[in-house]
């Protein structure tokens, strides 16, 4: 099989990173590209979010016990 000169390659936007209990989890190049791609998408469809210039910061939480939470009320 040969491989053309542009195989594997691809334009990179973004720099990711995601971190579990404070340990950085790696990720290839094309999953950094999803998830930037991911998050930049939805905060494009929020009317209190512009598009980001320079960096997003995502903080998920697990809470010590579920809640019920009224759907259409922001905490």
């Amino acid at each position: 099989m040969i491989l053309d000169s542009k195989h594997g390659e691809f334009e990179k936007n973004f720099e990711t990173e995601i971190k579990v209990d404070g340990k950085k989890i790696s990720l290839n190049h094309f999953i950094q590209e999803t998830l930037a791609n991911i998050m930049v998408g939805f905060l494009k469809t929020l009317k209190e979010a512009d598009e980001p210039e320079k960096i997003i910061e995502i903080k998920i939480k697990k809470l010590a016990k579920n809640r019920i939470v009224d759907s259409h009320t922001y905490p």
